[in-house]
């Protein structure tokens, strides 16, 4: 769900930085918003499937990197529109941050794919790109 929401985003602004006719704008800038809100569900989500023992601190930790993103946001926008005259390179730059936030995320879900339970990958929705391309018999044997 996240590397959906992640990908789905990046699209979303590099459109967004487009500057479209304002109703498209307006209508773009709306459901990249509730794409914001739903990955920061999804994060909260994911937090105690990987780290049940811990999810006081690393909740608070989730936390209070939304909250310097929320400072860092503006600020990078602002910024950018200083030295550039507009908010379109910002939010290619968002965009790009957002494309690599999901290739990493395809790479560390490979890596907790193998290492977790998988009632906790199941329960999670962990998606791991390499059974894409596994040969049917290599299942089997497992």
């Amino acid at each position: 769900m996240l590397l959906v929401l992640l990908s789905c985003l990046s699209v979303l602004l590099f459109a967004v930085g487009n500057l479209l006719p304002l109703p498209a704008e307006v209508a773009l800038l709306f459901f990249t918003m509730g794409m914001l809100g739903m990955g920061n569900g999804a994060v909260f989500q994911l937090v105690p499937q990987r780290f049940p023992e811990r999810i006081g601190v690393l909740t608070g930790l989730v936390g209070a990197a939304g909250g310097f993103g929320g400072f860092l946001l503006p600020s990078l926008l602002g910024v950018v529109k200083d030295r550039t005259g507009q908010f379109s390179w910002g939010l290619y730059l968002c965009g790009a941050a957002f494309l690599l936030a999901a290739a990493s995320l395809l790479q560390v879900g490979t890596q907790w794919h193998a290492k977790w339970h998988q009632a906790s990958i199941d329960r999670a929705g962990i998606f791991s790109y390499r059974r894409l391309f596994r040969a049917p018999a290599q299942e089997t044997a497992e």
